[in-house]
């Protein structure tokens, strides 16, 4: 197990195949929602785009710890917060596509890889965002709190705590792949991800909401109506 996260490690062919076939479901569920109707707007498209191209720069400026747990940001939380859960999920599996193509990884590793860093977030994200629109006042501090610090920071601990999981099951229950210090590391890359995020959402639900397409604009009074 001492390789590079999951893209690189040598995975069993059970792991592997069934990597794929939740991932071909996932995608093929997201994509029978109809996602792209969202980008019928083409500042919305391009949008979308140029949030992919910076989502896999951020997961090619990553950091492996020892045995192979890999650490990058996610970005995972502001796709879902712009687009929703379907066409996040779309866009987290473009990052993935990406990230194979740069790393020059085999085909073993790369399903299992979205799952973890990719789908996963998505769904914490998603209802992290349906909890927050059930439970908390609706106004526009609440919004960026929730959404751009919070979510994050929470998803970005769920999925190092899943994948460090995962390593653990593929060396047979052996802890000896839980690297010294990875709770301090995940510590940092919440905070990394919580203001990434964070800023990111503010400056995108005040000066363009009209990106913000999950949420109604008179609800979280972001602005003017939507394009």
């Amino acid at each position: 197990m001492r390789n590079m996260g999951f893209l690189y490690t040598p995975l069993p062919l059970w792991v592997a195949a069934g990597g794929w076939v939740v991932a071909a479901g996932l995608l093929a569920l997201a994509l029978w929602r109809r996602p792209f109707k969202r980008l019928q707007d083409a500042t919305l498209q391009h949008v979308w785009l140029a949030i992919i191209v910076a989502i896999a720069v951020l997961w090619a400026t990553n950091a492996w710890l020892d045995d192979g747990t890999v650490m990058h940001l996610l970005g995972a939380t502001l796709v879902v917060t712009l687009f929703d859960w379907a066409l996040a999920l779309v866009a987290m599996g473009v990052v993935t596509g990406l990230a194979a193509v740069v790393f020059d990884a085999q085909w073993q590793g790369i399903a299992i890889t979205f799952l973890i860093f990719g789908a996963f977030p998505v769904a914490v994200s998603a209802l992290i965002q349906r909890a927050c629109i059930a439970w908390l006042p609706r106004n526009l501090f609440v919004f960026i709190f929730g959404q751009g610090f919070l979510s994050p920071a929470i998803t970005v601990a769920l999925t190092s705590g899943l994948a460090l999981a995962v390593h653990i099951g593929l060396s047979d229950g052996s802890l000896k792949v839980v690297p010294i210090g990875y709770a301090f590391s995940v510590l940092l890359l919440a905070l990394g991800e919580s203001w990434f995020t964070g800023m990111s959402t503010a400056l995108i639900a005040v000066y363009r909401p009209a990106w913000v397409t999950t949420y109604d604009v008179r609800r979280y009074r972001l602005g003017g109506p939507r394009t």
